[in-house]
C-alpha cells in the first residue's frame, strides 16, 4: 500500500470512528403540553350572494395563504373555503361571461398546489393572478 492510500485510508477512519460518539438525553427538560386546537367554522355560502362579496372573500383568503403555508397554520381549511366560495363565484361568471373564467381559475389552481405540495410561493403567485383578474373583470 502506497503513503497515499495509507493516509487516505487512515483520514477516512478518523472521520468514521469520530462520527461515533454518545447522546445523553436531558430528562429535566420538559416539552409544554399544547391544548386542543379550536376550528372556526364559517356560514355556509349563499348561492345568491353577490359577485363583488365573493370575489373580495376570496381575495382575503388568498392573500394569507402563502403565510399559512408557511406558519402551518390550517391552510387547508383555508382553502376548502375557498372552494365554497369560488363554486358559487364561478357559476355566476359562467352565466355573464364564460370567456373570463380562464384567469380565476389559473389563480385557484395555483392556490390548490401551493397548499397540497407545500409550495407558499405558488399561493402567492394565485393571489396576484386573482388581484389582476377582479381588477380587469370590475373594470
Amino acid at each position: 500500500m502506497t503513503s497515499r492510500g495509507a493516509g487516505a485510508l487512515a483520514l477516512a477512519a478518523v472521520f468514521t470512528l469520530g462520527a461515533c460518539g454518545t447522546t445523553y438525553v436531558d430528562s429535566s427538560v420538559t416539552v409544554p403540553i399544547t391544548g386542543p386546537t379550536t376550528t372556526t367554522t364559517l356560514p355556509p355560502v349563499a348561492a345568491d350572494a353577490p359577485l363583488p362579496v365573493l370575489l373580495a372573500e376570496i381575495d382575503d383568503h388568498m392573500r394569507h395563504l402563502d403565510t399559512a403555508i408557511v406558519d402551518d397554520d390550517r391552510p387547508d381549511q383555508a382553502l376548502a373555503r375557498i372552494d365554497e366560495l369560488w363554486s358559487v363565484a364561478e357559476d355566476q361568471i359562467r352565466a355573464l361571461d364564460p370567456d373570463d373564467l380562464y384567469p380565476f381559475q389559473q389563480a385557484i389552481d395555483l392556490a390548490h398546489s401551493g397548499v397540497e405540495r407545500q409550495r407558499p410561493a405558488d399561493a402567492s403567485k394565485g393571489y396576484k393572478l386573482l388581484s389582476a383578474a377582479i381588477a380587469a373583470y370590475t373594470a
